[in-house]
């Protein structure tokens, strides 16, 4: 089965939707499903379940919304804020991975993955997801590369 989307590109800037010929761009469901879990907001914080009526919140509103204490299924975005905090060492890796691989976690019923952290360059991260559809043996990769320094994302690259 192949689902399509709507194509977003990271632009350095956050993440925007892809026109081609004045009509918007798409492109597979998945490789969208995982740069929205790991660059989708919510960096402030994760979502609670014991937070005050008048208290302001830095959450995501659809994830107590649809999934309540569903933890699995809401979306939190730990890589970024990670990526934000993180030092760059082999601790540090290992950090990141983790939270990529909770990030992921929603995805789990749909598909196989695996994840890799390099270090490169000054202040570089790469974050490399292979993953298949369950039952689909054909493997796609998703690298993104995150600028610790700049705290953007800088590129992504589908392959």
């Amino acid at each position: 089965m192949n689902t399509k989307d709507v194509l977003l590109f990271e632009s350095g800037d956050g993440g925007e939707m892809a026109v081609l010929s004045g009509d918007l761009e798409l492109t597979e469901t998945l490789y969208q499903q995982v740069y929205l879990a790991l660059f989708g907001g919510n960096v402030e914080q994760n979502t609670r379940t014991d937070f005050l009526f008048t208290e302001e919140r830095f959450d995501w509103w659809g994830n107590s919304l649809f999934f309540g204490e569903v933890q699995s299924k809401q979306f939190n975005s730990n890589t970024e804020r990670v990526l934000r905090n993180v030092a760059l060492n082999s601790v540090g890796r290992l950090t990141v991975i983790s939270a990529v691989e909770q990030d992921l976690q929603y995805l789990s019923d749909l598909l196989d993955s695996s994840v890799d952290v390099e270090f490169f360059g000054v202040n570089k991260i790469r974050i490399i997801v292979k993953f298949n559809r369950k039952g689909n043996q054909e493997d796609k990769v998703l690298q993104l590369v995150y600028d610790n320094a700049k705290n953007e994302l800088i590129i992504e690259r589908i392959i």
